[in-house]
Parts: structure tokens; C-alpha cells; sequence
């Protein structure tokens, strides 16, 4: 059964081309979907509002189910918040916020954006969204606590709907703890590392992704996801956050939101499991 019936759009009022629009369209296919489109009253006006009037009576004439939620709100992320607790949608979509240079101490938009939400967001940017391009799902292979585990469920059941849906090929990724620089430990860190990829090739497996999808490499996430999605040319990356707050989180935030600096292609945030073991 799809998964993703309803969708929020977060319309850029600086751009003539809806990035976040068309990827929405694109999931939703003509399956019965519902998408909103959320603009804040305060950017409604002139000719982008004409341009994007066309736009959306375009998409209705093809018979999908979308409108526009003009929002009151002078914030972005109030807005968004408020329009989410209105009604309960499966995935945001919406461009990465443009930083500036204050943004390196305090935290940026879409940093807030992820640490707030409870339902999966889609950062999507301007890509060929080819029929080869894979998809990458990036999880922690042997989580100790329950909730990782509820969140590697997740990344990976979204992940698949999604291959399913785009109709695209789906690789799995773990870094897994670098080895003690030790030669004595050579041994015992290739055995870890072993059962290491191990984890990942039983965890695939549950999802019907094939052992030569699955890729492991030794040391940091933020910076081995990046490289594994550039070398197999991914244009979707999939992973969870545990978002982390405090003084720690503004100066070096979480896995998800550095990757939001070193990557140029879609990434799908999904938030982690509520009480529940849901997230949304």
C-alpha cells in the first residue's frame, strides 16, 4: 500500500521553477494523493503568484489532488508547524534554506525545521532524477537501544517505498566504528568489521536488498555517506536523525544536518520514533 497519501509542499517564492513541487507530483504519480502547497501571504504577490496560479491549474487538469494553504504567518518554520498540526501529512518536501554567514553559530532554518518535525522531511534540490540513479539508505548496522532499531525500520520501510514508487534501484550503507590504530588489533578489528557487515547484509536482506547492494566502510558517517552517494552516483539519500540540542548540537549538529552540507542531491530526513515506536 502507498505510504505517502498526503504531502506539504514549501513553495519557494524566489524561484519560477517549484523544485519541491515537482518532486511532490512525481511521487504522487496519479494515485490518489493529496498535496498542499504552503506559501506565506507575505511573498503571495505579484508575478510569481500569477506564474504558480498556471502551475497549479495545470497539475489540477491532470487530475491530481493539490491546493494552496496561504499562510498568515510572517516565520517560515511557525507557518510550517502550524499547517502540519492542522492536518496530519506522511512527508514535507521543501528546498534546503540558503545560510548565511551567521548561520555558522546559530542554527539554521532547516536545522530547525528537522528538530522539530515528527514526520519524515524530503530536502530535495534541482537533479536529473534518472531511471539508474540509485537510492541510498544509510543506517547504523547494530544499534544497541531500541529506538535506533525503530528508527533503521523506518529509514529502511520509506526507502523501499520509495524505489518502489520512482521505480529506482536501492543500495544500503553503514559506517561502522574505525579500527584502534593498534597492529596488534588487526585481527580482532577485522573480525568486528566482519560481523559488522554481517548486521548489514541480515538487516538488507529483511528489505529484499541484495548483498552486493550493501556497503560498509570504517570511520566517520557525515563523511563516508557523502562519499558512498557520490561514488555510486545516488540522487536520493535516505537516513534518520536523533536530533541533538543544547550547546553541542548548535556548534556541531547531528549526522543528518552536516550531510545537508556535503551533499548536492535529494536527502530524506526521517525524525526519530515517538514513544509509540511511530513518527508521525
Amino acid at each position: 500500500m502507498r505510504e505517502f497519501k498526503k504531502l506539504l509542499v514549501v513553495l519557494n517564492p524566489t524561484q519560477a521553477d517549484q523544485v519541491a513541487l515537482n518532486k511532490a507530483v512525481r511521487i504522487a504519480g496519479h494515485q490518489d494523493v493529496e498535496i498542499t502547497a504552503l506559501l506565506l501571504q507575505r511573498t503571495s504577490g505579484g508575478e510569481f503568484r500569477t506564474l504558480l496560479d498556471q502551475q497549479l491549474q495545470q497539475l489540477q487538469q491532470q487530475r491530481l489532488n493539490i491546493r494552496l494553504e496561504i499562510s498568515p504567518e510572517t516565520d517560515l518554520l511557525r507557518a510550517l508547524l502550524l499547517c502540519q498540526h492542522k492536518q496530519s501529512f506522511d512527508l514535507t518536501l521543501k528546498e534546503p534554506h540558503k545560510g548565511s554567514l551567521s548561520d555558522s553559530l546559530f542554527t539554521p532554518l532547516d536545522w530547525k525545521l528537522l528538530r522539530a518535525q515528527n514526520t519524515p522531511v524530503l530536502m530535495t534540490r534541482p537533479n536529473n532524477l534518472t531511471a539508474d540513479a540509485p537510492i541510498l539508505a544509510a543506517v547504523e548496522a547494530a544499534p544497541s537501544d531500541p529506538e535506533h532499531q525503530r528508527l533503521n525500520q523506518r529509514i529502511l520501510e520509506q526507502a523501499t517505498e520509495l524505489s518502489d514508487t520512482l521505480q529506482r534501484p536501492l543500495h544500503l550503507f553503514s559506517a561502522c566504528p574505525a579500527p584502534m590504530q593498534n597492529p596488534g588489533l588487526d585481527d580482532q578489528d577485522g573480525e568486528q568489521q566482519q560481523a559488522y557487515r554481517d548486521a548489514c547484509v541480515s538487516l538488507a536482506n529483511q528489505y529484499g536488498i541484495a548483498a552486493e547492494r550493501v556497503h560498509v566502510d570504517a570511520g566517520p558517517a557525515e563523511l563516508l555517506i557523502a562519499d558512498r552517494a557520490k561514488t555510486l552516483d545516488a540522487r536520493l539519500l535516505v537516513l534518520g536523525t536523533v536530533a541533538r540540542t543544547g550547546l553541542r548540537g548548535v556548534l556541531l549538529g547531528n549526522t543528518a544536518e552536516q550531510l545537508l552540507e556535503r551533499v548536492d542531491i535529494d536527502v530524506l530526513v526521517i525524525p526519530p520514533p515517538r514513544q509509540d515506536g511511530t513518527t508521525a
